[in-house]
């Protein structure tokens, strides 16, 4: 495997340099071409179909330009927050590790390379970005949790339930929201279609027909599945099968996310999840190359990283009514990058809060600030970016987070942030 991460990151590295001269510990997003938004359009190219013109520009890294074919069928598999520490990690152990001997014997020509997630590094905003090509400023969902004035709620971007639910099916829909007319750009599948792609889906049931779902998969064909065993099987079936089509083939997978949430991504069990994932790739992998024709490119990326966030009381913003008597409702966006709607005249009393509490833990930006700063790409947002966004924009140093529920802060591992662990997630591809 020709491993280009060290070429990756010295390019994603002096763009950190260009926005932070002096250092920082936070990550800048290379939408220019080293970065999740980029892929869209490259998947147009590999498939030989025309980009819309509003797309992001293609992957700019070099050693992806050795695929200037067209291929019959383009497969993503996308298992959320494998980072690409977690990746190298992977690849460290591997020569040593049983377990983990598939990733130490992919084939010579194959290529490692890093991208930027998007900001916020997050599931909702990163799949919308890799289902339109467009930045997170212009398609509006930018976090796990947003107020969305037009429905005058403040609502889980994943479940379209209100944020405060943590069970029960009332979504969003008892309101009259349509995921299909929810975005404000397109999603890709359509215009794959138009141009004669077949889009096929891989996820799991439980969130097969989910409004998430519905909103990004338009135009696609669309598998349940509840293993990673039956996934790769299914997958397996759907790219042996013939077609007169070229094809689009996605397969998602989150279960290690959910562990890594719930246990930390350091815990044995999060390994155990890996493994099994591995296991099933493996098998997958080696039926594949019984098949190969070099008409199908493979890839494999990740969503974003992890990081530990060991439980804390004096983040819970709640136990601080000087900070929550200054706010219009509680935080939004990510435990890693809140969003917060000050009232009027409180401007000051809520930044002076915030240095005061937690001694410069937290920096707190303008929201204009932040936007034209381009953390959500420079380009001109969409207006219902501005009614999410809020006043202020909290950006977290080091392992720190908000927590602004009211139920049990249950949480061990986290993303949404801006440091590297969270941003920086590995793009493997192979021709088979």
């Amino acid at each position: 495997m020709k491993n280009a991460v060290a070429e990756g990151l010295s390019e994603i590295e002096r763009l950190q340099r260009q926005v932070f001269p002096s250092g920082s510990e936070w990550f800048f997003p290379h939408y220019a071409g080293y970065s999740l938004v980029n892929l869209p359009a490259s998947i147009f190219q590999w498939l030989g179909a025309d980009a819309p013109a509003a797309l992001r520009p293609p992957l700019a890294h070099p050693a992806f330009q050795q695929w200037n074919t067209r291929f019959d069928t383009v497969i993503l598999i996308l298992v959320d927050g494998i980072g690409l520490d977690w990746m190298q990690n992977t690849l460290e152990r591997a020569s040593r590790d049983e377990d983990l001997r598939f990733w130490a014997h992919l084939p010579a020509e194959s290529v490692l390379a890093p991208l930027t997630s998007v900001v916020p590094s997050t599931t909702a905003t990163a799949l919308v970005s890799l289902w339109t090509g467009a930045l997170p400023a212009e398609h509006g969902v930018i976090g796990y949790e947003l107020f969305l004035k037009e429905y005058g709620i403040l609502t889980n971007m994943i479940t379209f339930q209100p944020a405060v639910f943590g069970e029960g099916n009332a979504t969003l829909r008892l309101a009259g929201f349509n995921p299909e007319t929810f975005l404000p750009v397109p999603s890709i599948g359509r215009a794959l279609n138009e141009q004669g792609v077949g889009v096929q889906v891989l996820l799991h049931r439980s969130i097969a027909r989910s409004s998430l779902s519905q909103m990004l998969y338009a135009g696609a064909e669309i598998f349940p599945v509840g293993s990673p065993g039956d996934l790769f099987v299914t997958l397996e079936q759907v790219v042996t099968q013939r077609t007169p089509y070229p094809r689009y083939i996605h397969a998602y997978w989150g279960a290690v996310d959910e562990a890594m949430h719930r246990f930390s991504p350091g815990n044995p069990r999060v390994w155990r999840e890996w493994l099994m994932f591995t296991q099933q790739f493996a098998l997958f992998f080696r039926e594949m190359q019984k098949h190969s024709r070099g008409r199908t490119l493979l890839l494999f990326t990740a969503d974003h990283g992890h990081i530990p966030t060991p439980r804390r009381a004096e983040f819970e913003v709640r136990r601080h009514p000087r900070l929550m008597d200054c706010l219009t409702m509680v935080p939004s966006g990510e435990a890693r990058l809140p969003f917060a709607f000050v009232r009027a005249g409180k401007e000051r009393a809520f930044q002076d809060a915030v240095a005061e509490l937690w001694n410069g833990r937290f920096e707190v930006l303008p929201a204009t600030e932040f936007v034209q700063t381009g953390w959500l790409g420079k380009t001109t947002p969409a207006p219902c970016l501005w009614e999410r966004i809020g006043d202020f924009v909290i950006l977290p140093r080091e392992d720190y987070y908000w927590y602004f529920g009211l139920k049990e802060n249950t949480l061990l591992g986290r993303h949404g942030g801006l440091s590297r662990a969270e941003m920086l997630t590995p793009l493997l591809g192979v021709v088979l």
